[in-house]
């Protein structure tokens, strides 16, 4: 038994990586740890959240928890801030302290370079990682399909 750390972004967020997840962490018996990583930037005007709005990315990972849990899995879920552009050091470091044998991401959306599906904190996540990264893209059939339903029962927040 294990640890599996679900990166979700309250903006982007992808139902299909949470699925999945659910999914590995009841053939496993992995604990799954539901991280979001606000970013600040700091300017003349002080210290401003950029990643999206106050409280958002707070519900999304309780609701997360809340769900996995209810499905039998053993969650926690937990915020972490850090200057902007540093979201996937950050994942990084919860995985290092967590131990996390697997990272979860969801793909958001594309990116502007061509035929490449994923986002930037993705990518720079599977490049700098010492251990398995699993990319979960968007429109996954079997996964939309059960997202679909567990959102109309209530049991995970909608796609944004």
């Amino acid at each position: 038994m294990g640890t599996i750390l679900l990166g979700v972004d309250a903006l982007h967020y992808a139902p299909e990586a949470t699925e999945m997840t659910r999914e590995l962490g009841q053939a496993t018996g992995d604990k799954i740890v539901v991280v979001h990583v606000h970013e600040f930037a700091v300017g003349r005007f002080g210290r401003l959240q950029v990643d999206c709005a106050e409280g958002d990315a707070e519900q999304l990972v309780t609701d997360i928890k809340a769900s996995l849990t209810r499905s039998g899995v053993d969650a926690e879920a937990e915020i972490r801030e850090t200057h902007v552009g540093r979201v996937a050091k950050a994942i990084l470091e919860a995985a290092d302290e967590h131990a996390a044998r697997l990272i979860v991401l969801g793909s958001s959306h594309g990116t502007d370079l061509p035929h490449m599906p994923i986002g930037s904190v993705a990518l720079r996540v599977l490049h700098h990682s010492h251990r398995p990264v699993l990319v979960v893209p968007r429109g996954t059939a079997t996964a939309k399909a059960r997202s679909t339903e567990q959102v109309s029962a209530g049991t995970v927040p909608a796609a944004t």
